[in-house]
């Protein structure tokens, strides 16, 4: 029987606004190439937040503990290569062997279904600076496992919150057994943070900051 799961988000740690190419909120040295009219239909005025690496592919660890099996990281990676196929190889990865030398760690958890992802970032530009992701496998449903990994990377590639729609990727709730995907919503929305790849322009990096990271952390999913 199909189990609906539901989805929040837990603010650890303020919240950056949504203008400009990347959604954090430009600086003054930081070119503004896009907005939430710039690839539509989107939900970016519905996130807390909406963030952005300096550059692809972004580095990915899976954390070799008492919970990680081969198996578990081919169905993640499948996950997340529903982003890279959507982007046109736009939004990539490169795994790494060593957690020194990544910028997302990815974790098993063997007592939940759900997903959660943390990440820091500096919220005048808001540019990440690493992301942990932990998804859920009780049950080895590997349709779910890899939907909460897709659902996961989503997060950990920069949009900061959940869509309205219950067709989109990144919806507050999924049914068990029912695999997600990747919409014209989800797609429009992250390329609103990636705008530079997509309409040719080059981002102009925000100056040097002493400002604190901030860190957030989304718990997705809920147990009943």
């Amino acid at each position: 029987m199909n189990r609906r799961l539901m989805l929040g988000v837990v603010v650890a740690l303020g919240v950056s606004s949504l203008a400009g190419c990347g959604g954090g909120g430009a600086t003054s040295g930081e070119q503004r190439v896009c907005s939430a009219e710039t690839f539509v239909p989107n939900y970016v005025p519905l996130l807390e937040r909406l963030l952005y690496w300096e550059q692809f592919p972004v580095t990915v660890y899976f954390e070799r503990d008492a919970n990680y099996s081969d198996y578990y990281r081919t169905l993640a990676r499948q996950g997340f290569d529903q982003w890279v196929e959507a982007t046109g190889g736009v939004a990539r990865y490169r795994e790494v062997d060593s957690p020194d030398g990544a910028q997302i760690r990815v974790v098993f958890k063997p007592d939940t279904r759900n997903g959660l992802t943390t990440y820091t970032y500096y919220p005048s530009s808001g540019r990440l600076i690493s992301a942990t992701v932990e998804i859920g496998v009780r049950g080895n449903n590997p349709i779910d496992i890899r939907s909460v990994a897709a659902h996961e990377f989503g997060h950990a590639i920069g949009i900061g919150g959940h869509s309205q729609n219950p067709d989109d990727m990144m919806y507050t709730s999924f049914v068990t057994n029912v695999p997600l995907q990747i919409t014209p919503n989800d797609l429009n929305t992250l390329k609103t943070a990636y705008c530079n790849y997509f309409i040719g322009r080059t981002r102009v990096a925000p100056p040097p900051t002493d400002e604190t990271p901030v860190t957030v952390t989304i718990r997705c999913g809920h147990d009943h």
